[in-house]
């Protein structure tokens, strides 16, 4: 497959707590700083591979005309609000309305669910925005995100976590969102002792999304994962959703739930899944290619289609089955022997994939919040 991924190691240019400055130098001057030796060509890179490449392509704040750029802990003591939640999610109400110009916040703050007078952080009803953590200081506590009928979105470099409130979602994208980039983040809540209901998907996508890629994230310790639509209904799905060098670590299940979408699950790190991994139901057609599985999966048949729990297959809830093709995976201490591809469905797009074995050693190394730098 043709197509490079590398990674660029871009000069820092000084920025400010407010500019508005031409995308064409905001695009020149690049996202990344200096990556740390660690971090291969792949994971430095600073715009996406897969579905999120498409449809005009992903460049967040940075690819409208005008971009207008904040750094949080500089803008929200004079504000006027009191927290810096508060101060972000004024940013955003503001933004709405403004085609063309474009919305970047280098956010070094905790959103604290204490300190925040929302229940979610809406990133709602705009276009050409980048939420971008700074080193390990961006972080959402309790407080998840609501990409909502938005369009050209990037999040980065965040930790997010323990959120029991608004939708209790990490990261929710719905309500025909389109070109998401979701990378380099840590998300979690809490699996073992804690009630299944008691917290959402770590980063749910539903309701007519498309061209979203799901990157390099740390995705771990949590009953739900992650699915690509609300119900079985047609509407409630979403499509075109790229999942790459993710680690997926000590949850339950629904890694992905994937009804109706095409889905392209290439080089991930599956470890110590209790219960089952992606789940195709609904006509789902997915590319499982080149992805590292450890532990995944119970083993044990599903009553409702008779299948065995492990790293993908067809369970529980829907009526109809989806269809995957399986390229290049490797398994250890996993369910896999009754394993079959049961479609030939491929993406339309050019990448380059690792073998399971690379992919899990550049994602232990390279996955999550503070491998990037983001910094403004």
């Amino acid at each position: 497959m043709a197509g490079p991924m590398e990674g660029n190691r871009i000069q820092q240019r000084p920025r400010h707590a407010a500019l508005a400055v031409s995308a064409a130098g905001a695009l020149a001057g690049g996202l990344l700083g200096a990556v740390s030796p660690v971090s291969a060509a792949p994971a430095a890179a600073d715009s996406p591979v897969g579905y999120a490449s498409m449809n005009g392509g992903t460049t967040g704040g940075f690819g409208a005309g005008t971009v207008h750029e904040y750094v949080l802990s500089e803008y929200w003591p004079g504000s006027g609000h009191g927290s810096p939640g508060d101060a972000l999610y004024a940013l955003l109400k503001e933004h709405r309305g403004k085609s063309g110009e474009g919305l970047v916040v280098h956010i070094d703050e905790t959103v604290s669910a204490d300190a925040f007078s929302e229940s979610k952080l809406d990133v709602k009803d705009l276009e050409n925005v980048s939420l971008l953590g700074v080193g390990e200081q961006g972080e959402f506590d309790g407080v998840g995100i609501n990409i909502r009928n938005a369009h050209n979105v990037v999040v980065r470099n965040l930790e997010i976590h323990h959120v029991d409130q608004g939708e209790k979602d990490g990261i929710g994208v719905q309500a025909d969102s389109s070109n998401v980039w979701i990378d380099h983040n840590e998300i979690y809540n809490e699996f073992q002792g804690a009630d299944k209901d008691h917290y959402d998907g770590l980063i749910d996508i539903k309701n007519g999304s498309e061209y979203i890629t799901v990157s390099w994230n740390h995705l771990h310790d949590s009953w739900k994962t992650m699915l690509t639509a609300s119900s079985d209904g047609e509407s409630a799905a979403s499509d075109k959703i790229t999942y790459m060098f993710n680690h997926f670590e000590n949850v339950n299940s629904r890694v992905p739930l994937i009804r109706r979408s095409e889905v392209h699950m290439l080089n991930n790190y599956f470890e110590d899944i209790a219960a089952s991994a992606i789940n195709c139901r609904m006509g789902a057609q997915v590319l499982v290619e080149g992805n590292y599985f450890q532990r995944t999966g119970s083993g044990e048949t599903d009553g409702h289609a008779g299948q065995i729990e492990g790293p993908v297959g067809w369970w529980y809830g829907s009526d109809e089955t989806g269809y995957w093709n399986l390229v290049d995976n490797a398994f250890e201490e996993t369910p896999n022997a009754h394993l079959e591809s049961t479609t030939d469905f491929t993406v339309p797009y050019s990448y380059n994939a690792l073998s399971p074995e690379d992919a899990r050693a550049q994602v232990e190394r390279n996955a999550g919040n503070g491998v990037i730098d983001a910094a403004p």
